[in-house]
């Protein structure tokens, strides 16, 4: 039977979801931006989170980060919507861009949990009251993790305006994944899709060209990503290492871009589905606009295979 179990986490609470037979489970932090610090399979992690409290609180590099009303970057951290410009703090100091949005640093609650001998779920909701000038949007999001016992963790984002008139919204997570200790030993499957191609802002150009380096299982060695691709398919974006597989399944109905990152310390890769392009909230490249009272929803799940590996 799966639990769900509080402790402290020097100012924080981390809400724990486990099973104590099969070992698989899941950490969360509402508090600070509903940040997932840890995931595990068979009582191995897979995730590179935040190991203490005083990382969480600095949550550099941005693991596991929820990402609305934007992921990725904003030039000059400006858009314009129904005829008004609004302004985003620049905290990209290396573009001069906005990037990620703000949720990751607001608070969400605990809405519901749900365990049985099967699975374990966590719910958790942020009330947005539209307080921020530059997104003066009221609205709920919901993010469901569900852990189960065939090795899998569904992640069920729901967005629901509570504004007056359309909004516009985009949304993207940040988690890192670490099966080996070095990247350059991590064998990366990314099926051919569209690259996007960037500025020296990283800022989308217009243009987009195919990429296949990863189409078939290929060791990363020394391969630097920071990189955006479209995909017009499902997306199964693969990780393999020490004996184990890690999977990402994202539709490309909800999720059609998706972010592969290496970051400069080489210890993890970031898998980041993202339900619309770089700086959408200005080029309009997959951008939600929600009708007053409607909603939107998208699932993903990761998942984790040990030998003998499934076809």
């Amino acid at each position: 039977m799966y639990s769900i179990d509080q402790y402290s986490f020097g100012p924080y609470t981390i809400y724990r979801v486990e099973h104590p037979v099969t070992k698989n489970g899941f950490s969360v932090v509402p508090e600070i931006g509903g940040t997932l610090i840890d995931l595990w399979f068979n009582g191995q992690s897979v995730l590179d989170g935040y190991a203490t409290p005083e990382e969480l609180t600095e949550a550099k590099w941005g693991k596991s980060a929820i990402l609305f009303p934007f992921p990725n970057r904003l030039l000059d951290g400006q858009y314009t919507w129904d005829g008004k410009t609004y302004q985003f703090p620049i905290n990209n100091a290396a573009t001069g861009n906005a990037i990620h949005g703000f949720s990751r640093h607001l608070p969400f609650q605990i809405a519901d949990t749900q365990m049985d001998a099967d699975s374990g779920s966590c719910t958790i909701v942020q009330d947005y009251d539209g307080h921020l000038a530059y997104y003066p949007f009221p609205c709920r999001l919901s993010v469901r993790f569900s852990i189960n016992n065939n090795n899998e963790l569904a992640t069920t984002v729901t967005v629901e305006n509570l504004h007056t008139s359309a909004i516009p919204f985009g949304f993207g997570w940040h988690p890192y994944f670490r099966l080996t200790e070095a990247v350059g030993d991590t064998v990366l499957t990314l099926p051919a899709c569209d690259k996007i191609d960037i500025d020296a802002r990283m800022i989308p150009t217009g243009a987009r060209e195919p990429y296949a380096a990863f189409d078939s299982a290929a060791r990363l060695g020394d391969t630097v990503l920071d990189n955006c691709f479209y995909f017009e398919k499902d997306i199964v974006a693969v990780l393999e290492g020490s004996g184990r597989r890690f999977s990402m399944e994202v539709p490309a109905a909800q999720f059609p871009y998706f972010q592969v990152f290496t970051p400069p310390q080489r210890a993890s890769v970031a898998f980041e589905p993202m339900t619309c392009n770089v700086d959408a909230l200005n080029n309009g490249d997959g951008l939600e606009v929600l009708a007053a009272g409607a909603h939107w929803a998208g699932t993903f799940v990761c998942k984790l295979e040990e030998p003998p590996f499934t076809a």
